[in-house]
Parts: structure tokens; sequence; C-alpha cells
């Protein structure tokens, strides 16, 4: 079985690992030291010893500080570095960028023959392709020759820089955390439960009311709680020797008297056996988070009570309200009833003299009679018409789902003979499915094809326009629509007498007229009660109109 070459001039390096193959493999001659069957014993029985050793070592050897290093030390280098480039190479050119740090301990080494030592030091180094900052503990110790003078000097090192990392880190977050604490004005506390000894902050005592350090035992510092906050800390202290964990809020009391309040934390570690050992936490003045506290609550109270007041004032509104309702159903029957009956005598009677008596009266009591009859008329029609207002009003609002084409279609029947007399058209586009009052949407159609109808040209056929679609409220652009609903936008338009805009507020009006009643029958009620229905239903509703083309309103109702 072939064996590694063990020739007595390499024996030395004989279970050297990788840098003792790598030594005997190189070639020596073209360096300051020869061939190794040259090297001096005392170079030869410590590289032996180094290879052997499993500790991270280095060695400088002769005048020109020729490099050497175990398979232990290797690590150090990296990758893309220095290994294996500094083998038998002069330190000065090997450790050139640390040169000037390293250069003062070997010559110390070197001339004066003593060994340095350095915890923790900073020399950085190349390796893994870049200059790296490295912590090292390290001693240089000289490394005599034949003559008993230093020849080399021998490095044992041990690379601390994740143990140094860890610490510095360390260190900066207790700087972080003293600083959170500084920022957040809390006071630090440790306390040994077993002897009672307390360590404190300067802040924690400035909680208490000390502006100055002084030396309190625990139960000094426990004596500045107000009395009747003591339950509350021991029951705290108490429960925390149980879960490990500390909270609670009291009162504490300066020396001056005045009364702060703290909330407290901390945390409970313990004994090998259980027990509680030692305590620490920390401590926050709350005093103005209190008062502001009290004071908001003391608010609350006051507006709670306001807003008790304010609710009985709308209880007894919402009384009101009903009463003036169950009076304006006790108007409505009796407008349906008691008024409407002397009506109805006063027709019957008028046209029992018509038919009876007419031939009897002269021209002048026929003008009479028929006067007295057209204003029972209109009379009459006044009644129905603020019936149906007042109804707007009273009845309840009841929503359902109902096709709007549907009520169109009901509405468009009931005026086909005056349609039919007049040769009108009412054009119907695309309507949609929405929830609506029936009875009150039915009467709001009504009216406003009505008006189409009763007020068109002489001479000119009505044409009577219905569109409807479903709308954002952000692409419409009329006062008081709400740009996060969705609505329904009802637009109904005539080539009908039209009207000046400027009455397209009045318009809405009760017993609001534009035109006369020789001309136009009706009473005027009829667009306020098309408002009140709108309003019943949160919408909106705009008129626009011009003298001789016609009128327009536009409805938008909120899809619910």
């Amino acid at each position: 079985m072939p064996v590694r070459n063990t020739r007595p001039n390499v024996q030395f390096l004989s279970g050297g690992g990788e840098m003792g193959d790598l030594i005997q493999n190189k070639d020596w001659s073209a360096t300051p030291l020869g061939p190794p069957d040259a090297w001096p014993q005392s170079l030869r029985t410590t590289l032996s010893i180094i290879l052997k050793s499993r500790f991270p070592q280095f060695l400088w050897w002769g005048p020109q500080l020729i490099c050497f290093y175990n398979d232990a030390y290797r690590p150090s280098l990296g990758i893309d570095g220095k290994h294996p480039g500094i083998l038998g190479e002069p330190a000065e050119t090997a450790w050139a960028e640390i040169w000037h740090i390293i250069k003062p301990l070997i010559d110390r080494v070197m001339s004066e023959g003593v060994s340095t030592w350095s915890e923790d030091q900073l020399i950085p180094i190349f390796r893994n392709g870049k200059i790296e900052d490295a912590y090292w503990t390290f001693s240089y110790s000289p490394v005599n020759d034949e003559s008993g003078t230093p020849a080399g000097v021998l490095v044992t090192c041990n690379e601390t820089t994740s143990k140094v990392c860890d610490r510095l880190r360390l260190e900066k977050s207790e700087e972080r955390l003293q600083l959170v604490i500084q920022a957040s004005e809390l006071g630090t506390w440790e306390l040994n439960v077993k002897t009672g000894v307390v360590q404190y902050s300067d802040r924690y005592l400035q909680i208490l009311g000390y502006p100055e350090r002084v030396e309190l035992t625990h139960q000094q510092i426990v004596q500045h709680l107000h009395p009747d906050d003591l339950p509350i800390r021991e029951a705290a202290f108490k429960k925390a020797f149980e879960t490990g964990v500390l909270h609670y809020e009291s009162r504490v009391i300066w020396n001056d008297q005045s009364i702060h309040w703290i909330e407290g934390r901390g945390k409970v570690f313990f004994d090998e056996q259980g027990k509680p050992d030692w305590m620490t936490g920390t401590v926050r003045d709350i005093t103005d988070q209190k008062t502001f506290t009290q004071q908001l609550e003391r608010q609350v109270q006051e507006r709670t009570q306001m807003l008790r007041e304010a609710n009985e004032k709308l209880e007894k509104s919402i009384l009101d309200l009903q009463k003036m309702n169950a009076e304006l159903q006790s108007f409505a029957y009796v407008s349906s009833h008691d008024l409407q009956e002397p009506l109805r005598k006063i027709q019957a009677f008028a046209g029992r003299i018509k038919e009876k008596e007419e031939r009897n009266l002269s021209d002048l009591g026929k003008d009479y009679l028929h006067r007295m009859q057209d204003a029972a008329r209109r009379m009459q029609t006044l009644i129905e018409d603020l019936l149906m207002y007042s109804r707007t009003n009273t009845t309840e609002r009841i929503f359902k789902k109902v096709q709007v084409a549907t009520l169109l279609e009901e509405v468009k029947n009931d005026f086909r003979e005056a349609l039919q007399e007049k040769q009108g058209v009412i054009e119907i586009g695309e309507m949609g499915e929405l929830e609506l009052i029936p009875f009150q949407f039915s009467q709001l159609l009504h009216n406003l094809i009505g008006n189409a109808v009763k007020f068109s040209k002489p001479d000119v056929s009505p044409l009577i326009n219905v569109t409807g679609r479903f709308v954002a409220g952000s692409d419409v652009h009329f006062r008081g629509i709400l740009p996060r609903k969705n609505y329904f936008h009802l637009c109904i338009s005539d080539n009908g007498i039209g009207f000046s805009p400027q009455y397209k507020e009045r318009i809405f009006e009760v017993f609001q007229r534009l035109h006369g009643r020789s001309e136009y029958p009706g009473t005027g009620i009829g667009l306020a009660i098309v408002k009140k229905i709108v309003d019943n239903h949160n919408g909106i509703i705009e008129a626009s109109g011009e003298e001789g083309v016609g009128a327009r309103f536009d409805i938008f109702i909120p899809v619910r």
C-alpha cells in the first residue's frame, strides 16, 4: 500500500494535514529560506508542533518573517483571500493592509524577546473578496533559534468577531433601551423578594416626588401609596407571584400631600424551587392621563344628561307630532265627510233646479245657477286635492318593489280619452324595478302627466316623454345629491305651454297658480303633492321650463 513521502528531510511535516502537504509540495528553492532540508532544526521543531496543533497558530520566521500557518488557522482566512498565496511570503507583503498595526508588535517581540497579549482587538483582514472587520484575542511569542536568539514570532490566536459583535449589539440595544426608557419617562426598579432590598432609578424617585437622589427602603416606598389603594397593590403582587407578571394602577402621596397616579408593571423571576427570587419592572406617572380620563368621564356624563334631556324633548315632540297627525287625520275625515256632505246637497239641489226650474229662470238667474255649480265643482276638487295632500303626510310609508313601467302604463290608461281628444302621445323609455311607496308614486306620475296633458298648447298635439335610468350620485350635478349614493333618475318632459324660469322654486308651493283659472282649471295643489311625495322617498326634484316651449321635471329617488 503506497504511503506519503516520509523522507528524512521532511519527516517533521508528517501528520501536518493540508498545510503540511502544501509546505511539502511547495518549491522553496526560490524563497529566502531555501529547500526544507536546509532549514534549521528550531524551525522544523516549531513547524512540527504548529502543524499538529488543533488551535489556530501562525508563524513568522527569519529576517523576512516568512509566513506559515496550520489547518486550524486556515478557516480564519476565508475564501477568495490570502490562502494559500501567503504561504512562504514575507509578512510585509502578505499582510500589507494591516502591516502598520502588527509591525510594532512583531518588532517588540523580536527585539525584546517578550510575549504580547491582546484581547478582542480589531484587526481587519482581506478575505471573501473584501476587507472585513475582524476581532481577535491573540498572543505574539518569540521563537528562538539554535543560538537562543529570537528568530521568529509564534501567533496563537482565536477569532472573537461573533462574540464582540454580539456584545456590541447588546450594548447598542441597552443604549436604545435606555433612550426609550428616558423618552417614555419610565422609572425602573429591581426588588430582591427574599431580602426586601430595592434598587431604583432617579426617574423612579421623581415619580414619587423626590427631585434629588435619596436612599429609600422598600417599606418607605410602600408608605407613599394611598391607603385606599394598598389592597390593589397587594392583590397585584399576590397574582404576580403566581403568574410572573405584575400590573396595577394606584395613587401615591407626595411629601407635600399632593396626590398623583402611577402605573406599575413588572416581571417575577423564580429560583430552582419555584419560589419568587427577584423582580424587575417600571413605574409610569399617569396623573395627566387619569385627569384627562376623569374630565372625559364628566363630559360623557354631562353629554349623557344632555342627550337624555334631548331625548325627552324629542319624545315630547313625537307625541306632539302624533297629536298633530291625529288632528290632521280628523281634518281629513271632516273634509271627506262633513264638508263634502253639504257640498253634495248643494250640487244635488242645484241639479234639480236646473232640471225642473231652469226654464222659469231669467237669463241672469240661469247665469247665477251655472256659476254656483262651477263653484261647487271647484270646491269639490279643492277638498279632494287637500285630502290627497294630507294623505301624503299621514298614510303609512310602506316601501315595496315595483316595476315603474307598470305604474306608468296604469296612469297612461287613465288619460287615454284625454290623449285621444288632443291627439297626444306618451313615449315611455326603459324603466327598472325600484322600492317605492306604490300608491304615492302612482299619484306623483298621475299629477305630472296630467299637468302635461292639461297645460298643452291649443294648436299643438301634446308630446310627453318619460325616461328612467339608474345613476351614481357622483355623476349627477343637482343640489342635494349625495355622491356616495345611487339613484333612479326619472325625467318627464313635454312640449306644452311651459313656464318662466323665475318660477322654478315657487311652482311646488301650495295654491301656487301660474295661469288663469278660466284657461287652465285646477287648485294649485298638484305639484305641492308631487314635492311632498318625493320628500317622502328622500328624493330630489328639479323643475325647469321655458314659456311656449315646454316643461321638464327631473326626479332622483335614492336606491334602497
